[in-house]
């Protein structure tokens, strides 16, 4: 009986209703909840390069996706919270030729020398997710690594910023996290707690795709610092330029 990890390119083109022929060069996806927001910023990244481009909003199940033409490349836009959907995404993605994905967003902070704000290129993520365990059935150690010259690429664009290496962890429960989680996780050395990385690397991987991600401090547990408290809400306005700049880098990445 055929399932779905059987199904081939033609297969899912036909299903997601795509040209037979269609491909892409490459995956860009942010862990947030609000694609417009998100697509007003990746205009403003775009435009910042000083090249030509066409963004189509794909339909159907793809209907979270934006498809960015430019003279050289075809890549998906797509805004994910956590994994589930993410990974369905970059199976279809890299089946559809992708030659780099790249995620960004934000963590919670567990390094305690780490201030709030400051940038993290993960070197290894913790994922214990099925989104993982299905596609990297014999990585016994949950350990999902990106591709080191992708992440280099990352971090050299960040010049003058406090940008860290480190390894992540990728909790998929953020409203059930406790201050026993955030110790834990601590005491074992993690960088940040956020919900995509494992996915994008475990998938990535699973295809032999070149895959890294970019990260930045927004709730810094480790201090005591959670969304919505009083100094969180004073960085609203920092945060939009730190995340205007971590889509600006991935986007020059991403293209280059």
């Amino acid at each position: 009986m055929t399932m779905y990890k059987s199904l081939t390119k033609n297969d899912y083109q036909k299903m997601l209703k795509l040209p037979n022929n269609y491909q892409i060069d490459g995956v860009l996806s942010y862990g947030h909840y609000d694609l417009k927001k998100q697509l007003d910023r990746l205009k403003k990244s775009l435009s910042n390069l000083n090249i030509d481009y066409q963004i189509t909003q794909l339909n159907g199940y793809l209907q979270n996706i934006l498809e960015i033409k430019t003279p050289k490349s075809t890549f998906w836009f797509a805004v994910v919270y956590g994994g589930v959907t993410l990974g369905e995404y970059l199976h279809f993605a890299c089946l559809f030729g992708s030659k780099k994905n790249i995620h960004i967003g934000s963590c919670g902070g567990l390094y305690p020398q780490m201030n709030s704000l400051d940038y993290l290129v993960p070197i290894w993520s913790y994922g214990n997710e099925s989104s993982t365990r299905f596609y990297a059935r014999n990585n016994t150690e949950n350990i999902h690594y990106p591709n080191k010259g992708l992440s280099d690429q990352l971090k050299a664009k960040l010049v003058n910023e406090r940008a860290w290496e480190g390894p992540v962890i990728t909790c998929a429960a953020m409203v059930a996290e406790t201050k026993g989680d955030v110790d834990k996780w601590t005491k074992k050395g993690y960088y940040g707690v956020e919900m995509e990385t494992s996915t994008i690397f475990a998938v990535s991987n699973h295809f032999d795709v070149p895959s890294a991600a970019l990260l930045y401090v927004s709730d810094n547990l480790v201090k005591g610092e959670m969304v919505g408290d009083e100094n969180h809400n004073k960085q609203k306005e920092i945060r939009y330029q730190r995340a205007q700049k971590m889509l600006d880098v991935a986007v020059e990445v991403l293209l280059n």
